[in-house]
């Protein structure tokens, strides 16, 4: 399947507002009921509205288990995190479950400016999107930039441990996470959970209970 979110027509950061109106707009311009019979464009028509309705129901699934993995306090106003300024702003923002404001003050930091603590919480928002791979590239930066912080080394520590423990490694340098041995698509969305899980549980939050 195609980006869901392409085939609404919407970025990855739009609102769940947006997202619900691009949905109602499509399905008012391809539902089959908009078409007779002997339409040519009836069966066309029907596999278009399959393809979104598809879309929009992985995009709420998407966005559902994001959410739910990201509850609770995460800490972000101990010791290791910001306790003023733009990145306290951010962490609360993320704390509130706003993370497309959280994604905006992110953006709005300077290219020169962003430090150990900009990837550590971009890293998280990519994460909150499903974007493994990416999420963890911008982990091992902030482990790069800032060595000494426990905060990182633990959430790169757990996500690694997870992910071993589902047969995949993090190759960094592009090679992002690829499985020691052929397995099914099934297993390898597994093994993205189980990482997912991990970084929820070094910030405070519990996506899978039962590992």
């Amino acid at each position: 399947m195609k980006d869901p979110y392409s085939i609404l027509g919407v970025s990855s950061n739009a609102t769940d507002e947006e997202i619900k109106n691009a949905y109602r707009a499509l399905a008012r311009k391809y539902h089959p009921d908009n078409y007779g019979d002997d339409n040519p464009l009836k069966d066309l028509a029907n596999e278009k509205m399959q393809e979104i309705n598809a879309a929009y129901e992985q995009i709420q699934k998407m966005r559902s288990t994001a959410s739910s993995s990201f509850s609770g306090d995460y800490g972000y106003s101990g010791s290791s995190g910001s306790t003023s300024g733009v990145y306290y702003t951010i962490r609360t923002k993320i704390n509130a479950r706003r993370f497309n404001d959280a994604e905006r003050l992110l953006a709005e930091v300077p290219i020169g400016e962003r430090n150990a603590e900009w990837h550590y919480l971009n890293s998280v928002i990519l994460m909150q999107r499903g974007y493994v791979n990416d999420a963890m590239r911008e982990l091992e930066m902030a482990c790069s930039l800032d060595p000494s912080n426990l905060e990182y080394q633990r959430a790169k520590e757990m996500f690694n441990t997870g992910a071993r423990g589902y047969g995949s490694t993090y190759y960094g340098d592009g090679g992002g996470y690829r499985r020691s041995t052929a397995q099914s698509d099934a297993c390898d969305c597994c093994a993205n959970l189980i990482c997912m899980d991990c970084l929820c549980e070094c910030l405070g939050g519990d996506l899978i209970r039962c590992i």
